[in-house]
């Protein structure tokens, strides 16, 4: 099975997440950072991910991403 670029990036994000621990989140800006990719690319990978209701977000200067369940929950 091949996997996209962006399916791969995808996946690491949601690795990036599921690292952190409770109450913890990451920024866009963070997150494109550590994963090397432009954030209107985090962005948007990020916005996918929380259609599919694997990620959640908190909006505000303070907000970032964390994942929508545990990440034991979380099946691929």
């Amino acid at each position: 099975m091949k996997v996209s670029a962006q399916e791969e990036y995808g996946l690491r994000c949601l690795l990036q997440l599921a690292h952190l621990g409770a109450g913890e989140f990451l920024t866009l800006g963070q997150m494109s950072e550590r994963e090397g990719i432009s954030q209107a690319n985090a962005g948007k990978l990020l916005w996918l991910l929380s259609k599919a209701g694997l990620v959640a977000s908190i909006r505000g200067t303070k907000g970032g991403y964390l994942l929508a369940r545990p990440a034991s929950e979380i099946h691929l």
